[in-house]
C-alpha cells in the first residue's frame, strides 16, 4: 500500500503534462528577400555586436593633453614595458592618451576580536568551564589616502575611443608617492590588449 500512494501520485503528474504543444511546424516558406539590391546589402548597426578591434595596428602613441612630469615617466616606462613606443618623426603616432589623476581619502570600518582565552576541558585539576570574558568586537575607523589614476586612449586618426581603465593605490605610508602612482597605473593597464 506504501509505494501505491506514490505510484498513483506520479502518473497523475505525469498525466497532467500531457498537453498539446502550442508549438507546430508551418509549411510557409521563409520571406522572400527585398527586391532592392541595396536595401539587401544594409546591415542595422544595432543588431550586431562591434567588429573585434586589432590591437596590433597601435604601436606608438602621444600626449593627447598636458600630464605632471613624474606621472608622464611612469606611465610612459609602463607602456613601454607592453611595447608601446612614444611617436616620434619616423614613426606617427597611431594612439592618442588621456591621463587623470586624483588623490582621495577613504574609510573603512575593522573589526577587532578581543576574544581571551575561555574553553571547556581540562583545566587545574578539574573538568569544565574555564576563563572566558564577555565578547564584544571592537569595531574603529581606519581612514587611508589612495591614488586613483584613469587612462583613455584614442585612435590618433580618427579620434575614437579604443580603450579606457582606471586603477588605484593605496598609500602604504612607506615609500614615496611616486610608488604608489606606479602601483595604480600598472593595475590600470593590466587588462590592456597586447599589441
Amino acid at each position: 500500500m506504501p509505494v501505491r500512494a506514490p505510484a498513483l501520485l506520479l502518473l497523475a503528474v505525469l498525466a497532467g503534462c500531457q498537453s498539446s504543444n502550442p508549438y507546430t511546424a508551418s509549411r510557409l516558406p521563409y520571406p522572400l528577400p527585398p527586391e532592392d539590391p541595396a536595401t539587401a546589402r544594409q546591415a542595422d548597426p544595432g543588431s550586431y555586436p562591434p567588429a573585434t578591434r586589432d590591437f596590433g595596428q597601435y604601436r606608438h602613441w602621444q600626449w593627447a593633453e598636458e600630464v605632471d612630469e613624474v606621472l608622464a615617466g611612469i606611465v610612459s616606462a609602463e607602456l613601454d614595458r607592453r611595447g608601446l613606443r612614444p611617436a616620434s618623426a619616423q614613426n606617427p603616432a597611431t594612439l592618442s592618451l588621456r591621463v587623470s589623476q586624483r588623490s582621495a581619502t577613504r574609510q573603512r570600518q575593522v573589526y577587532d576580536d578581543p576574544y581571551l582565552g575561555a574553553g571547556l576541558g581540562y583545566y587545574h585539576h578539574r573538568y569544565g568551564y574555564w576563563g572566558g570574558m564577555p565578547y564584544y568586537p571592537l569595531v574603529r575607523t581606519v581612514t587611508y589616502r589612495v591614488e586613483e589614476v584613469q587612462l583613455e586612449f584614442f585612435d590618433a586618426r580618427s579620434g575614437e575611443a579604443v580603450w579606457q581603465a582606471a586603477g588605484e593605490a593605496e598609500h602604504t605610508g612607506r615609500g614615496a608617492a611616486a610608488d604608489t602612482l606606479r602601483r595604480a597605473v600598472r593595475r590600470a593597464l593590466d587588462g590592456f590588449p597586447q599589441p
